[in-house]
């Protein structure tokens, strides 16, 4: 089997085939994100947040969002909609492609764009985030994002619009926009070009280290 799938229960990515890791995986297993100091029960809250409102923006994004069911369902993140409408609005934000699904045939990894569009007429590729950025690596997550896109933009399974945005955009920016319950947004950028050789340096650890948990040790070997 050839081609990207990907695995929503799990949260898996598999490429011609083969289980590959992820962006946020990577990141996490080698300890650039760190979750270790935040209680569980708080955790699997953010988490929860996270995902209902990413679900309601990339819904958004493509214009299939009921805004009214939305609030009355979950009030709670009500704001957090609220605040990314209005960057839409002010920002004069047009989306071009929202939760695309990219990998990397050379580097094995995988990773999901939470949008690709233009920012005032300017192309870029988005991060949301509900917490603060700086605490998810959004800018070593967008920079991996946008080196996976500008590969799998090359690859025949690309999908025509993805290819077609970097045939007319040979710089993109890279932001995290910061969403709050009480409806406000701040924007982050990310211009370290050094960001995506940094990620590719903890791909090829990841490698090294899970190759190494992959080993039996016998006690001979300790003694």
């Amino acid at each position: 089997m050839t081609g990207l799938t990907f695995d929503a229960i799990p949260h898996r990515y598999t490429l011609d085939g083969v289980v590959v890791p992820g962006v946020t995986s990577i990141l996490q297993d080698m300890n650039v994100i760190d979750f270790s100091g935040i209680p569980a029960w708080r955790l699997e809250a953010a988490k929860y947040r996270g995902t209902i409102v990413h679900e309601a923006l990339h819904a958004a994004n493509d214009g299939d969002l009921d805004v009214d069911q939305f609030r009355e369902d979950f009030p709670a993140y009500t704001g957090y909609l609220e605040g990314w409408l209005s960057f839409c609005a002010q920002r004069n934000f047009l989306p071009i492609l929202n939760e695309h699904r990219v990998a990397s045939r050379r580097h094995l990894v995988a990773g999901t764009i939470d949008t690709l569009g233009l920012l005032d007429g300017v192309a870029v590729l988005l991060d949301f985030a509900t917490g603060h950025p700086d605490a998810v690596s959004k800018d070593y997550q967008t920079a991996a994002y946008l080196g996976l896109a500008l590969e799998w933009a090359t690859q025949p399974e690309a999908d025509p619009r993805l290819v077609s945005f970097f045939q007319q955009h040979t710089v993109v920016r890279r932001y995290g926009i910061a969403l709050t319950k009480t409806g406000g947004f701040s924007v982050h950028p990310y211009a370290d070009p050094a960001d995506f050789r940094k990620f590719l340096t903890l791909v090829e650890a990841h490698r090294i280290v899970a190759a190494r948990r992959g080993r039996s040790t016998s006690l001979a070997e300790v003694a």
